[in-house]
């Protein structure tokens, strides 16, 4: 079997969605299909460009990106350059499936144009078309309306009709995008490379710290609820830092920096940056907490938290916020600490209850590194997606 992906997102190294991409990619590798991953348009700004090629290999998964990944400075390049790469994208399809027979094309992306660019494209060729997604639409999650447009509905309902069959990572996307045309689907929850968090924490950290990673969008991680409650109990326990790493927009960082100078912790909370996702596993084994929060938005009822399964692979204590699906998953002081999403002192309790029985927090997580190697490594999740990819042959 052959199997490719045709994504927006940045390839090898990237965030939460390439990250998740790579994961289940190489777990369909490792069980014997073939894996491409065609990335659509550059990735990389002109000033910040990749070390990686703009084709390749990683983990056995071919990648391809149109013949750059960085982005032209020209704004006019770029608008032309669009069109320009969507057509080198659909060529590099055909030449591919014309060597070597592609079977599926999962299209994670649900702009309209793309989605029926890519699905027609599919068709034409072949191949069987998958839509693949993580969250709600555009106006969902990023401008964080209830619903879409009825105009929108039906373009959807028009588009989906063509793919063979959906995949998502919660029964509420299932709900919203499959509902009137009932199509064979499979759900894709979290999925961890766990091979990843296979290193030494490192025994010479300077001092103890709670960690955040995420890309610091106040809309779906509201870290200032952390900062607040943090605030809290900060006096109680001087020997603890929090660091945040992310890169924010500027709006959400200016929002970060005015809480933290109101909460009177410029001394104790740090905003470090995006790193690397070669950094990731080192910088989340050495925390002493891992801290995640959501707001209860529909955005959040949709998805589902990449950092959960990262957290849960490291052995370090975990608290997250009750919204969406994750109670379906893990459960409270079982997996991981759950606590009501937007109430900073509930938080803060919650806080001040792992930091006092941390030895128990040890344990729990101990319990959540076994749990997900067991149920959500990328192994397994990916040989459910692989039978049911041949379900569909």
């Amino acid at each position: 079997m052959r199997v490719s992906v045709v994504c927006t997102f940045s390839f090898p190294e990237g965030l939460a969605a390439s990250a998740r991409i790579i994961s289940y990619m190489k777990g369909l590798h490792q069980h014997g299909a073939k894996t491409d991953v065609f990335i659509y348009r550059p990735t990389d700004l002109y000033t910040n460009p990749s070390s990686y090629p703009a084709h390749g290999t990683y983990e056995g998964i071919n990648y391809k990106y149109p013949n750059t990944r960085v982005y032209s400075k020209y704004k006019i390049c770029r608008f032309i350059g669009r069109y320009y790469y969507w057509g080198v994208t659909c060529y590099n399809i055909w030449k591919e499936n014309k060597a070597d027979k592609i079977d599926f094309l999962l299209i994670s992306n649900d702009f309209l144009n793309v989605l029926f660019l890519f699905t027609l494209w599919a068709k034409i060729l072949g191949i069987k078309p998958v839509f693949i997604t993580d969250e709600y639409p555009e106006p969902i999650r990023v401008h964080l309306k209830k619903d879409i447009p009825n105009w929108k509905k039906r373009f959807y309902n028009f588009i989906l009709k063509y793919e063979d069959s959906f995949i998502f990572m919660t029964e509420k996307l299932n709900v919203f995008f499959n509902r009137k045309l009932n199509k064979p689907y499979h759900i894709l929850p979290t999925i961890t490379d766990t091979s990843r968090f296979n290193v030494d924490a490192d025994s010479n950290v300077q001092k103890k710290y709670m960690c955040y990673m995420g890309n610091m969008e106040l809309s779906k991680d509201n870290v200032d609820n952390i900062i607040r409650a943090f605030s809290v109990i900060a006096n109680k326990y001087p020997d603890i830092d929090f660091y945040l790493y992310g890169a924010p927009s500027p709006k959400d960082y200016n929002i970060i920096v005015s809480v933290i100078e109101e909460c009177n912790l410029s001394d104790r909370v740090f905003i470090k940056g995006r790193v690397s996702s070669l950094e990731v596993p080192v910088i989340l084994k050495n925390a002493y907490l891992l801290v995640s929060s959501q707001p209860d938005s529909k955005r959040a009822e949709g998805g589902f938290p990449t950092k959960l399964g990262e957290y849960m692979a490291t052995g370090v204590p975990a608290i997250l916020t009750d919204v969406g699906e994750i109670t379906k998953y893990v459960q409270d002081g079982v997996h991981v600490y759950i606590v009501e999403p937007e109430n900073h002192i509930a938080y803060a309790n919650k806080l001040d209850f792992i930091l006092s029985n941390y030895s128990e927090a040890l344990s729990i997580a101990s319990t959540a590194k076994e749990y997900l190697l067991n149920n959500f490594d990328y192994k397994s999740v990916s040989k459910n997606l692989l039978d049911f990819l041949y379900s569909r042959l």
